[in-house]
């Protein structure tokens, strides 16, 4: 795996996600994988929607409901334009 195209990949990817969903907080990256056959990036990001942040201390402590969404992005590894974007599940 070329680590300088990957990290290239994964801020791409981020970008990605929190131009198409502007209400996303905390976006991070959460993996990334080189698919060889299809000569993709297939890369996770995480982030919070606004409206699922906490507003006090005590919301967290009442909830221990995992508030991220998590979203799959393959992007081309040529020119890491956005092939798709799909729901990725975490399992708990």
């Amino acid at each position: 795996m070329n680590i300088a195209s990957a990290r290239d990949a994964g801020k791409k990817a981020v970008e990605i996600v929190t131009e198409l969903i502007p209400e996303a907080k905390y976006t991070a990256l959460e993996g990334i994988e080189s698919d060889d056959a299809t000569n993709s990036w297939n890369v996770i990001v995480g982030y919070m929607l606004s409206s699922d942040i906490p507003q006090t201390t005590l919301d967290v402590l009442r909830s221990n409901q995992n508030r991220r969404t998590y979203k799959v992005l393959v992007l081309d590894k040529s020119t890491l334009e956005l092939n798709k974007m799909e729901p990725y599940h975490v399992n708990a």
